[in-house]
């Protein structure tokens, strides 16, 4: 078994290359589907406080910023350091995990997670930056995947590959469903709209954002419908940044590290993604639909938080503690501190 330091790094090394990698996806196609669609800075406002509090980052801003603009989300989510979550702010802390346990990763693996976080440090990120947000997200892309499928291809898969694993398809899961919860905290302007060209982009931006659409095309013909982007994102066997998928190939990292069949389970951690699982693969899309997408989601991160939380109680020997909910949670208790004081 692995010391629980060098697990907790390989499995925070992979959670925050995968977080970087979905919120350059999620921002890229979120800026592009304001300029397409050419709307007013209030509604731009509106939408990026709706993707702010689908991540859980709303607080956050509201106390960094003034107001939502393309320009203030953009920042805060790619470049601010106070952001813990941001594009910057994971490849950094991925680097530092990797760099404390230089020895156990390949050579491979050490150079791309560094030239990310060189190119993030320096001059050419801001030229890339100046010549279009879109080249500069394709570019963390573009490492994230490197990184990602060098892992796959280069680092033996003993226990520390399922570690990493782990953390990639943890996050993963969690990252998607609140993609996929966005549509809820972005309502249309008019309820009248439901099923027009807007609902329409939106929910192209949702398939864009999971890198979706093109897997979308090969498996519907029809047009894009809540229900089918529910089916593809929720509960699709084969597709994998699905939902049901990631948290599959979870169950199996987890076991893996156990060595307990998956028909059976041996802790805590097991039990929780077994049970999620079973439940989903007896769900049907349209009982997803009829009990409600945003209920189902929300149900489904919450799960996601129980299974990290056992997951690190198990193998870290300490609570799971990720350092933007910690923020989070320092600003709450100072504002209350700061609000009784002056009763």
């Amino acid at each position: 078994m692995l010391l629980c330091r060098v697990a907790d790094s390989l499995f925070w090394m992979s959670r925050y290359i995968e977080r970087a990698e979905n919120t350059a996806r999620l921002v890229d196609v979120n800026l592009q589907l304001l300029l397409e669609t050419d709307g007013t800075s209030k509604a731009a406002a509106r939408h990026w406080e709706g993707i702010m509090q689908s991540m859980g980052d709303l607080e956050l801003f509201r106390s960094l910023y003034k107001e939502a603009t393309s320009e203030t989300a953009m920042e805060f989510f790619t470049f601010n350091r106070a952001n813990p979550s941001s594009v910057i702010s994971c490849v950094y802390a991925a680097r530092e995990n990797a760099r404390m346990i230089r020895d156990q990763i390949s050579e491979e693996m050490w150079v791309i997670i560094n030239r990310a976080y060189l190119f993030l440090k320096g001059e050419s990120a801001t030229a890339v930056w100046a010549s279009g947000p879109n080249d500069f997200f394709e570019q963390v892309k573009e490492y994230t995947i490197l990184f990602q499928g060098s892992t796959d291809a280069i680092f033996p898969h003993h226990v520390g590959f399922e570690f990493i694993k782990a953390g990639a398809y943890l996050e993963r899961a969690d990252k998607i469903a609140r993609i996929l919860d966005i549509r809820h905290h972005t309502p249309l302007p008019n309820e009248l709209d439901t099923g027009g060209a807007l609902d329409l982009a939106h929910w192209v931006t949702v398939l864009r954002a999971c890198s979706a659409r093109e897997a979308y095309q090969r498996t519907y013909v029809q047009d894009i419908t809540a229900r089918n982007v529910a089916d593809l994102l929720v509960l699709s066997r084969v597709f994998p940044r699905s939902i049901f998928f990631c948290l599959q190939r979870l169950q199996l990292a987890i076991h893996a590290v156990s060595g307990c069949p998956i028909t059976h389970y041996s802790n805590e951690v097991e039990r929780l993604i077994g049970r999620l699982l079973s439940e989903l693969n007896y769900t049907s899309t349209d009982e997803v639909i009829k009990k409600g997408l945003h209920k189902t989601i929300g149900e489904i991160t919450e799960r996601i938080s129980e299974i990290a939380l056992a997951f690190s109680n198990l193998y870290m020997f300490f609570p799971i503690v990720d350092p933007a909910a910690k923020l989070k949670n320092a600003r709450r208790e100072s504002q209350t501190n700061i609000a009784a004081a002056s009763e």
